[in-house]
């Protein structure tokens, strides 16, 4: 199944369940369960794999895997006003400009 590993897949210990559970974000739905953490992995395969091959015979839209979308450096952001003054403020204080203040700051975060 072609891309199938590019999607994102969250794997967590579920101590209700006393499994691994399985998980792609991207693809709504597509959750499954294993003993172990590679079980789950091999499983999660398989559901990405039925997940694409459902979606198509229903002809629903099949999302590009996150780490194959193009980025383009750029993205537009509504906030507050406060919090907006405050970076305005900060990033004067340190004579940098906006966008370098909060690029500066989502690093940090990240």
């Amino acid at each position: 199944m072609k891309n199938k590993t590019a999607y994102l897949i969250n794997i967590l210990w579920s101590e209700e369940d006393q499994c691994y559970i399985a998980e792609v974000p991207e693809l709504e739905g597509c959750i499954t369960h294993g003993k172990t953490s590679e079980q789950a992995l091999k499983h999660v395969h398989q559901a990405i794999e039925s997940w694409i091959m459902a979606a198509k015979k229903l002809k629903h839209p099949i999302p590009k895997p996150a780490l194959m979308r193009k980025a383009s450096g750029k993205f537009n952001v509504r906030l507050p006003q406060a919090l907006h003054k405050d970076l305005i403020i900060r990033a004067t204080r340190e004579k940098v400009s906006l966008n370098q203040m909060v690029t500066t700051l989502l690093a940090k975060g990240l």
